[in-house]
């Protein structure tokens, strides 16, 4: 099997899926491992235990997701292209098959109960391999607002698993940002 940054427990309530790593991310061995902003968010949603904020950057995901030390609920993480290691997303080009690899090959992906699809590109990707999952531009716009949260479901191996798009957590001018993502666990 191919090496990854995914960290994805048994039976997950949710999964955060990215597009692809960056440099920095596989140098430390571990996503967004830069700075806090990822962190503060999923914090400040209630996802996370305020404790995380407290632990090296570089051992937050293995903390956070692994070992499922600051949550009383099981998470996990994706990168849907696992292999490409590109800073500017612009210049990343997704294969068609790449949501069936990732869900075909990634442990625990498919046990899941959710799946938060973060960013548009994640997003539109598993809009065209999936019926009735809404792309980005369908996405209401209320008040100049994207109404994100849940686009649709879909049943792999005969498990029902809803999916979310998600702002990316990190360098985009979207506000409260944080409601969104708590949105993931009522």
């Amino acid at each position: 099997m191919e090496k990854t940054l995914s960290i994805i427990p048994e039976n997950p309530e949710l999964v955060f899926i990215a597009l692809n790593p960056t440099e920095e991310a596989l140098n430390n061995k571990a996503v967004f491992s830069r700075d806090n902003a990822f962190w503060n968010l999923l914090e400040k949603a209630g996802i996370l235990e305020n404790s995380i904020l407290k632990v090296n950057l570089k051992d937050r995901a293995k903390e956070a997701f692994l070992d499922q030390k600051h949550s009383k609920k099981k998470f996990g993480f994706a990168d849907l292209l696992p292999q490409v290691y590109e800073t500017d997303s612009n210049k990343v080009k997704i294969p068609k098959d790449a949501v069936s690899h990732l869900l075909k090959t990634t442990p625990h992906l498919k046990e899941t109960k959710k799946i938060a699809l973060m960013g548009q590109k994640v997003v539109d990707a598993f809009a065209r391999n999936f019926e009735g999952i809404k792309k980005w531009k369908n996405i209401p716009v209320i008040d100049s607002k994207r109404q994100f949260g849940c686009i649709g479901s879909i049943i792999f191996d005969g498990n029902e698993i809803e999916l979310f798009a998600m702002p990316f957590p990190v360098n985009n001018n979207v506000k409260n940002k944080h409601e969104y993502y708590a949105s993931l666990i009522q």
